[in-house]
């Protein structure tokens, strides 16, 4: 013991000595416990229903009151002469609604006359998991709205259509959100290092005396790295549809404009944290906090956004991953345009360009200052 008493101060007086590294440390098991026990539910709320109702009587507007008088789902308007099959394909395809229910000509006269009839849903499978609580949602609604009709328990009966994933395979729901988040995060720390790198060689001082403008440095590095990222993108699609057959409906070439975007802002993100970074590792420790707890947690990786908490739902608006996570699984799954992702791939150019100009000044500041 009297040897190893002097290891033991030693390495105390290492972990004192970098008081920054030791709160990140603490911090991020403090926030996943917050996130896990108190904002993530498995409930869905606010569910995104289309509807068309071809019967148009009372019984079938009863039905759909069913569904619009509870917590879960939320109705999305659509003007009446634009209802169509074909309308509500394609905000299934943006993920501006999750489910159609469609209800037939005949719903009503055929419940009156005590006839067996069916209810349609088609319910988006990109996100497996919550293709199958919606399954449940429907289920139990739908039985509670019969057990009003005496003796009719199995007069209406539920057709079910999963769209983009039909066997609700959970693999190829992660896949893409795994694409999404281990993107940001390689794309940040291949530039999180390079400036603290070279401030604790010594070598950023012949960058500050250099004619290079800053403006300049600053897109050398983010650039230089957007290859790196493209490689690690195409590694895990191929290897993920070759290996787990998992389907890719969409056009590629779409697929790499947007990861361009996505990758770039990740990049950005990682030159900001380097230039603020003191060390190297420190700065990886920053980017690994702020990439992957909120791309996994709050982006939709995992959770639906419908259930996380109002203040967290909010914030989520900040992180990358949601907006390019919506766009992947779009493109992957259901074969999903440009046009569908524009607002998605304006946002992500927005971010990046605010972080690149965030980083420019900053770093011209500390170039002022030679530190």
């Amino acid at each position: 013991m009297k040897r190893i008493k002097p290891v033991i101060r030693k390495e105390f007086s290492h972990i004192l000595r970098d008081p920054k590294s030791l709160i990140i440390i603490f911090v991020m098991p403090i926030l996943m416990i917050f996130i896990y026990g108190y904002a993530i539910s498995f409930d869905l709320d606010n569910i995104k229903l289309g509807v068309l109702d071809y019967s148009k009587s009372d019984i079938s507007r009863e039905f759909i009151k069913s569904f619009l008088q509870n917590k879960y789902f939320k109705f999305v308007e659509v003007k009446e002469d634009e209802k169509t099959p074909d309308l509500f394909e394609k905000k299934l395809k943006r993920g501006d609604i999750s489910e159609v229910m469609i209800i037939p000509h005949d719903f009503s006269d055929k419940i009156k006359e005590m006839k067996s009839t069916e209810v349609g849903f088609i319910i988006d499978g990109s996100d497996s998991n919550s293709a199958n609580i919606i399954y449940q949602y429907n289920e139990m609604i739908t039985f509670n709205f019969i057990k009003r009709f005496q003796d009719l328990d199995n007069i209406l009966k539920i057709h079910t259509k999963v769209y983009f994933n039909p066997e609700v395979k959970s693999a190829f729901f992660f896949i893409p959100g795994l694409v999404a988040v281990l993107l940001l995060m390689v794309s940040a720390l291949l530039t999180s290092l390079s400036i603290s790198r070279e401030r604790e060689s010594g070598s950023i001082d012949l960058i500050f005396i250099s004619p290079i403008k800053s403006h300049e440095i600053i897109l050398g590095k983010t650039l230089a790295y957007i290859f790196v990222a493209l490689m690690v993108e195409t590694l895990i699609i191929v290897f993920s549809r070759y290996w787990f057959g998992m389907p890719v409906r969409g056009d590629i070439l779409t697929l790499l404009a947007f990861s361009l975007l996505y990758i770039f802002t990740g990049l950005s993100l990682g030159v900001l944290i380097s230039i603020s970074a003191p060390d190297q590792k420190t700065a990886m420790l920053i980017t690994l906090l702020v990439t992957m707890l909120p791309s996994i947690m709050l982006s939709g990786f995992i959770f639906p956004l419908s259930s996380l908490s109002p203040v967290l739902r909010g914030f989520s608006n900040i992180v990358p991953a949601t907006y390019f996570l919506k766009i992947i699984r779009g493109v992957i799954l259901k074969g999903a345009s440009v046009t569908d992702f524009i607002r998605d791939g304006a946002i992500l150019l927005f971010m990046s360009i605010i972080l690149t100009i965030i980083s420019v000044r900053k770093f011209s500041k500390n170039r002022d200052r030679g530190t």
